[in-house]
């Protein structure tokens, strides 16, 4: 995992597996697609793009994690741009591609291992909120899933976790 290039952070509170971690900007290149809610060709559009289905035909570096974001019609799925290329990021050929700024923040994130899976993904959302409330935070962003391992990785030494953006309350 540790040869793979992933965003800047730095963790204000650990507690078990959650943590409180006060995120960098960084870039990200976003597949969106209403009609594909499920994200069947989200991984695979993206994979193309760092292969060098770009404007540009270039190959980019693979970084981790991949981030879904589950939003009210389904989700989206987006690939960390890489530091080296921020000052160029390569522009998207396929439309369902927007290149984003992930803007610095504070997220709670709750680490888990094994498969991942809606089920799975949707109780590991529902600890965090709780732990989210017990901490007094506010919830600020729609639920995110972090994985980093490829789908060939044994599930017991996958590494994924949920994260969400937060404010401090009152």
């Amino acid at each position: 995992m540790s040869h793979y290039e992933s965003p800047e952070y730095h963790v204000r509170f650990k507690e078990d597996a959650f943590k409180l971690r006060e995120y960098y900007d960084f870039y990200i290149v976003e597949y969106e697609n209403p009609s594909d809610p499920d994200l069947d060709r989200g991984f695979g559009t993206l994979f193309r793009y760092i292969s060098s289905d770009n404007v540009q035909n270039e190959k980019i570096s693979m970084t981790i994690p991949v981030i879904k974001e589950v939003t009210e019609w389904g989700q989206k799925m987006a690939f960390v741009v890489p530091r080296e290329k921020w000052e160029r990021i390569p522009t998207p050929k396929d439309p369902r591609l927007k290149v984003q700024k992930f803007e610095q923040g504070l997220f709670a994130t709750l680490t888990y291992s094994g498969n991942s899976s809606p089920r799975k993904e949707e109780a590991q959302m529902r600890i965090l909120e709780k732990w989210v409330h017990q901490k007094n935070y506010t919830i600020t962003s729609n639920f995110m899933v972090a994985i980093y391992n490829g789908p060939y990785v044994p599930p017991f030494f996958r590494h994924n976790e949920v994260m969400v953006r937060v404010a401090v309350s009152g």
